[in-house]
């Protein structure tokens, strides 16, 4: 039972967050007021005249974008439906989601509720291949527990619902994708 317990937490962590790299600027370039994730955000970011500025605004589209889906996915425990994974995410954040509903469905759970949101850019590197921009997010999953699908019945959790999450948008062949997610397990925001 600890055992599942912990698995379930992993998961649910693991799942309810995003990619690597943090920047190692103590200062914050963006931030947004916090958020709960939909599933239909905005495909695209208003352009400007600041490369920096559209590259920020692009990869916060893609990060809302892509918990968007991750919402549908959870929610429904299954990957039927959800036809715009590829349209915000790839490489291993892609891959984490879909283990992660993969163990949902194989559990017969889903997720109730919505996460919140509050994703900061920590720094955009438009030289790099692909071009980067790194965000952090204080993701509180309080609202959003996994629960048995047949019985409505709350799967255990660890009771941490805040984590702080690191993720690194990709621009690739002119779209921006999140292309990994972390969560520091160590430390609760």
């Amino acid at each position: 039972m600890l055992r599942r317990k912990a698995l379930v937490c992993t998961v649910l962590v693991a799942s309810s967050v995003l990619l690597t790299a943090c920047s190692s600027s103590p200062h914050k370039e963006a931030t947004a007021s916090p958020t709960t994730a939909t599933a239909s955000p905005s495909a695209t970011a208003t352009p400007t005249a600041d490369p920096t500025a559209d590259a920020k605004a692009a990869a916060l589209v893609a990060y809302r974008g892509m918990w968007g889906t991750i919402v549908k996915a959870y929610t429904a425990g299954s990957l039927n439906g959800v036809d715009d994974l590829e349209t915000y995410s790839r490489d291993k954040a892609l891959s984490s989601i879909k283990v992660a509903v993969a163990y949902y469905e194989k559990n017969n759970l889903v997720v109730k509720g919505q996460p919140q949101l509050s994703p900061e850019v920590q720094a955009v590197d438009l030289a790099s291949m692909p071009a980067r921009v790194t965000i952090r997010d204080c993701v509180d999953t309080s609202n959003f527990l996994p629960v048995d699908k047949t019985t409505g019945k709350p799967s255990e959790t660890d009771g941490k619902f805040r984590h702080i999450t690191n993720s690194v948008a990709q621009r690739v062949d002119g779209r921006w994708l999140i292309g990994e997610w972390t969560i520091d397990r160590q430390q609760t925001c």
